[in-house]
């Protein structure tokens, strides 16, 4: 059998070849054109305005005036090119590291929070999210001078959130047809709120990491992917424990010299049964996980679930198949633990 028809031809090549010289030509052309924009609004802004260095904690110059020398080459980009989060990335970057190389070589700061928060949600878009969450927080602590502009309600940040975090929460949510919880739509919106910034992002990235997983896991199952949701679990797990613990007055919290999950459920949930909910073998985990998930007491089941998996995956990073119980009935496990932390958030 004949190979050749598989392979492509000198004519598709030459296709190809002449679209990408021009797309790379015309995409450093753009940059050079916001380089040289950036370039000019730095220049004028230091040395013609005559405006200070900028300063996070004492903000020289009112919020709506920090942009000005960046807003030529975020206008440019944003309004004509944004929504292709691979290109946008690249964008940003270079703004930025331009940005950068000015303050070194000038000794003369700018306030760079929409440059990172628009590299942050590029690089989110693209589940990059240790980048992109980083950037973020760093265009918050940018702004943390001017206290009042909150970068979670900004859309920069909000299309992230609302498409990776509360569309799916809000669907696992319904499915618990918890009536405490409805609507809720309202019912994540105030969870969110409540949490500090630490918590938010920590829940955020977590939550969605464990989705992109599972979607990698159901279209082929493999030992890295099986690691990861292992280990995000176990963040979800840790992100319910310190939630739980904010729940609780510090003078109650000061009874004790160190708090676990145990005591804390104990502490607000007294009735519920906590004992044999730890494993030192995938075997072990998966017949403590099939006896807590036939139960049909609430709340013991899901807390029980929740400190069972808390427990086996802070001390093991050995991870099974498609066979163990965690991995066949992961879906079903995920809910209880959003259940769990359903009834941490109703806590007063």
């Amino acid at each position: 059998m004949s190979t050749d028809k598989y392979s492509p031809t000198l004519k598709e090549f030459a296709v190809f070849k002449k679209g990408s010289q021009i797309i790379k030509s015309e995409l450093n052309s753009l940059l050079q054109l916001g380089v040289e924009r950036l370039h000019f609004g730095m220049n004028q802004w230091n040395n013609y305005d005559n405006k200070s260095s900028f300063i996070i904690t004492e903000p020289p110059y009112p919020y709506n005036e920090k942009n000005l020398y960046v807003n030529a080459s975020n206008n440019l980009w944003y309004e004509t090119i944004w929504s292709f989060p691979s290109l946008d990335e690249i964008y940003y970057q270079t703004l930025l590291n331009e940005i950068k190389n000015h303050q070194v070589t000038e000794n003369f700061n700018f306030n760079k929070g929409i440059v990172y928060a628009n590299l942050g949600v590029a690089q989110s878009a693209q589940m990059k999210l240790d980048e992109g969450f980083a950037n973020i927080l760093k265009a918050l602590i940018e702004d943390s001078g001017y206290s009042k502009y909150d970068l979670f309600k900004r859309d920069l940040f909000t299309q992230f959130e609302n498409r990776y975090v509360k569309v799916k929460l809000n669907e696992m949510i319904s499915q618990l047809q918890l009536e405490i919880t409805s609507p809720s739509e309202q019912f994540i919106e105030n969870f969110l709120n409540f949490l500090n910034d630490d918590q938010r992002v920590f829940f955020d990235y977590t939550f969605s990491r464990i989705i992109q997983n599972v979607k990698i896991w159901k279209e082929k199952n493999n030992k890295f992917t099986a690691n990861r949701l292992l280990a995000y679990t176990q963040d979800l797990c840790l992100f319910t424990e310190d939630f739980l613990k904010s729940k609780i007055s510090n003078s109650i919290l000061s009874h004790r010299r160190y708090w676990d999950l145990k005591n804390l459920i104990t502490q607000e949930f007294s009735r519920v049964d906590l004992r044999n909910c730890s494993a030192n073998t995938m075997s072990d985990f998966d017949r403590i996980l099939t006896s807590n998930m036939s139960s049909q007491n609430q709340p013991e089941k899901c807390l029980r679930i929740l400190l069972s998996i808390r427990n086996y995956a802070s001390h093991n990073v050995g991870v099974g198949t498609n066979t163990n119980y965690f991995y066949a009935n992961y879906d079903n496990i995920l809910l209880e633990l959003i259940r769990a932390m359903c009834f941490v958030i109703l806590l007063n």
